[in-house]
């Protein structure tokens, strides 16, 4: 019976978060109310209260949830270039910004215009994010490319993960074009030790 109501109070977070994720899309953050979630899933204030205090709550929720769908997106476009370093950089990269500039959660972000909006979510309050991302991208490349000098690819993995980001505020060019040039900054660090390890276009033996 409990496993049973957990699964009911999952999926009632999954339709709340859902119908918030649709609410912002149309309207943005800061005409959200959390009267406009209840109505849209059916259930009372009180329900919505008891999986989310405040709105806030379920900003941060739905960061964490498009965070963990990118989080998987990168870790496929990693698998799919495991023999060739810079391709996999340039394909995660790619998946990162051209799902960013689709996705109309971030576009809410960057266009939030208030300091209680979802804009801190990749600035000013964006440090779990980058570590989450971080770690996952480290422990990869760890794993796929040991060849890479420890100290040289922790800072390779940060310096990427925090150029992607930045590309994601402000972009300076098509997704395409800026996983490039983050993969090159990328491979220029992770590689600038004297470890070579390395044959064709970045692949790493």
């Amino acid at each position: 019976m409990a496993r049973f109501r957990e699964t009911v109070r999952t999926l009632l977070r999954e339709r709340l978060l859902d119908a918030a994720y649709e609410l912002v899309a149309d309207r943005g953050f800061e005409k959200l109310r959390m009267a406009h979630i209840a109505s849209a899933v059916g259930v009372s204030r009180q329900t919505l209260y008891s999986e989310f205090p405040s709105k806030e709550a379920v900003g941060e929720a739905l960061f964490q949830r498009e965070l963990e769908r990118c989080l998987v997106g990168i870790q496929a476009a990693l698998d799919a270039h495991r023999d060739d370093l810079r391709a996999a950089v340039t394909a995660a990269a790619d998946f990162t910004l051209t799902l960013a500039a689709r996705n109309p959660l971030v576009r809410a972000m960057l266009t939030s215009t208030r300091d209680d909006g979802l804009l801190p979510y990749l600035t000013t309050r964006s440090q779990a994010a980058f570590a989450t991302a971080t770690a996952m991208a480290d422990a990869y490349v760890s794993e796929a490319w040991p060849a890479v000098d420890p100290v040289a690819r922790d800072l390779a993995v940060d310096t990427a993960v925090r150029l992607t980001a930045s590309h994601i505020v402000q972009a300076a060019g098509s997704p395409q074009e800026s996983a490039g040039r983050i993969a090159d900054v990328f491979l220029r660090i992770a590689l600038s030790t004297g470890e070579e390890g390395t044959g064709g276009e970045g692949s790493t033996a």
